[in-house]
């Protein structure tokens, strides 16, 4: 889990929030901020997401909090892209102890 420590802490009712603590991989959902126009909403949606926390939290991240952000998500963004493609139907599975002894049969 990435965490980022935020240079400015902020409150959120009667919470301080001094640190976003991030999901280590990306689901469909957080594609779905891609949905949504301009680059810095997208960013702002995706990092919510991959945080649990609330949006409005989001946009109260200092310039500085933001760019440490955004640098993580790109990194989980970018481990997406860097997993080998494998053509759908030839996938490699793992076989049982079983299933290579039949196979020498």
């Amino acid at each position: 889990m990435a965490k980022l420590t935020l240079v400015k802490p902020l409150t959120f009712g009667k919470l301080e929030i001094t640190s976003l603590n991030f999901r280590v991989y990306t689901t469909a959902d957080d594609y779905l901020a891609f949905d949504h126009a301009g680059p810095v909403t997208q960013r702002i949606k995706l990092i919510a997401s991959l945080t649990g926390q609330d949006e409005s939290l989001v946009k109260q991240l200092s310039g500085k909090d933001y760019r440490k952000a955004v640098a993580i998500v790109d990194e989980l963004l970018d481990a997406d892209e860097d997993e080998e493609d494998v053509p759908m139907g030839t996938e490699q599975t793992q076989q049982s102890p079983e299933q290579v002894e039949a196979e020498k049969k």
